[in-house]
């Protein structure tokens, strides 16, 4: 029957069908941090931070090495190997499929988001349904080391998403405000006081259930909560969903059939695309973005990534983006803003354009000018965790005027020129080094030909310039037999050439 481990409440496993009576203290909390990075090697210096602190103790690591031998003992299933060894500097547990509650609560969750973003509600509310009972109904705050705390914080985050997806497909599938739904958005609330899209949901869940002073009150009660924490009035969905009670009248009830459009929540957007191919190198880059975008929450941040053509800056924007998913539940827009291409790039008023689709639908007036529509994302984004990738952009009046006062965005931005500085960093992105350009074409055509040629590889790289793009496209002209040696020849070749008939900067 394997393990089942539970992180997601009291910390639980079960081997073979009889549940185990876990070692206290931190024997369990070294399980607990092993499991938020299964299949990764945990390094023993994090360890001794997550278990003790800055100050560990010197048998920290005697300790360790103990209580990790308690766990292997513990995880033991006859007949498999063991689940926890040593690996890379730390410790490397293995979880199997469906056996870890955090694991399998986030794999539910992207697939019933990614249901209501296609459209498929009841399959959404079957996917978001099962992973909101992976939670207890009373879950305490574990008391661990920073990163541990903080994955937590994001698993209670990602659990306020679904929990707002789910009321919203329960909704449209003709919920008549039911006092289950109802109750759960209650609880939601109490947690989770300053999400206004949850706000709205229970006034939609009040309206149709027919107690329209009760969606009232739950407006009030809003007003106060956004006004005692973060001094702002309501952003235009609570502001909407009140009008529509307002304007309901008295006493009436809504349809419980499909919900009219004022009532649907729009499908939070989910727009960065797939990172595909090696990425190598820009670890201070990567820990500085993702800095700046970690402080994103009540304040916006806009960080820019400028720098020569080829140098990575997509790929490190893209990158960084994707590490900080959690942190955006609103949303994650990408739109290149054609500032590299032959063509000619977007003009600010379809930036602002094409930002207002990807943020939902409005029954409102097609904005006329430039100021308008960026009027209208700017109030689109209050109040709400959004990440806006602008790649390419040609100059600043591509992204002026996107961001509000306040509210959790972010807007990363890459082109080729700096941009003005803003809330947040603007890094000049170099060329690889020597040692990450070789890393990168180690990645791309395999280690064998890498030592196998070690000369003629270090000349590539050099020819190449350290640059990612350009080194992608030294690798696709190498094939399968080809020489390193021989691609370097090429590329020689190639600046000898008179301009516009080499091949250095191809993509």
């Amino acid at each position: 029957m394997g393990l089942t481990l539970q992180i997601l409440g009291p910390v639980r496993v079960c081997r073979d069908g009889r549940w185990l009576r876990l070692p206290a203290g931190r024997p369990t909390a070294l399980l607990v941090v092993l499991l938020l990075q299964s299949g990764t090697p945990v390094p023993v210096e994090r360890l001794r931070e997550e278990l003790w602190g800055a100050r560990p103790p010197a048998s920290a690591v005697a300790n360790l090495r103990s209580h990790a031998s308690q766990l292997r003992r513990l995880l033991a299933v006859p007949g498999e190997p063991p689940r926890l060894r040593a690996e890379g500097g730390g410790y490397l547990l293995r979880t199997g499929p469906g056996e870890l509650d955090a694991a399998e609560f986030e794999r539910l969750t992207a697939d019933g988001l990614a249901a209501q973003a296609r459209g498929a509600a009841a399959h959404a509310v079957d996917r978001l349904g099962r992973a909101l009972a992976l939670w207890p109904s009373d879950t305490p705050t574990p008391a661990y080391g920073p990163s541990t705390a903080a994955a937590f914080d994001r698993l209670r985050e990602r659990r306020a998403v679904a929990r707002e997806a789910y009321a919203a497909c329960r909704l449209e599938l003709g919920d008549p405000g039911s006092a289950e739904l109802r109750s759960l958005l209650g609880e939601h609330l109490v947690e989770n006081p300053l999400r206004e899209t949850g706000w709205a949901l229970l006034m939609s869940a009040e309206q149709r259930a027919g107690d329209r002073a009760a969606a009232l009150g739950t407006y009030r009660r809003a007003c106060r909560a956004l006004a005692g924490e973060l001094g702002v009035a309501p952003g235009p969905e609570l502001t909407a969903r009140y009008r529509a009670v307002v304007h309901s009248g008295p006493g009436s009830r809504p349809d419980t059939g499909r919900p009219a459009a004022v009532d649907r929540v729009p499908a939070v957007p989910h727009e960065l695309p797939y990172a595909t191919g090696p990425f190598v190198g820009r670890h201070a880059e990567l820990a500085q973005l993702g800095a700046a975008l970690a402080r994103a929450r009540d304040r916006p941040v806009l960080l820019s990534v400028h720098g020569t053509a080829g140098a990575g800056k997509s790929a490190l924007a893209l990158r960084a983006a994707t590490a900080a998913l959690d942190a955006f539940p609103d949303g994650q827009l990408h739109l290149d803003l054609g500032g590299s291409a032959a063509g000619e790039p977007l003009p600010p008023r379809q930036v602002a354009d094409r930002v207002l689709r990807a943020l939902g639908p409005t029954s409102d007036p097609e904005p006329t000018t430039v100021a308008e529509a960026q009027a209208r994302v700017r109030s689109a984004l209050f109040g709400r965790r959004v990440l806006l990738v602008l790649d390419n952009a040609a100059g600043p009046a591509q992204v002026d005027g996107l961001l509000p006062a306040r509210g959790g965005c972010a807007l990363l931005v890459t082109g080729r020129a700096r941009l003005p500085d803003g809330p947040g960093p603007a890094l000049r992105l170099d060329p690889l080094p020597p040692c990450d350009g070789l890393a990168l074409l180690r990645a791309l055509v395999g280690d064998r030909r890498v030592d196998g040629e070690p000369a003629a590889a270090a000349a590539v790289v050099a020819l190449c310039e350290g640059l990612p793009r350009t080194l992608r496209a030294a690798a696709r002209r190498l094939g399968e037999g080809g020489t390193l040696a021989r691609l370097a020849r090429l590329l020689r070749a190639d600046r000898c050439r008179p301009a516009g008939t080499a091949h250095r900067h191809a993509s």
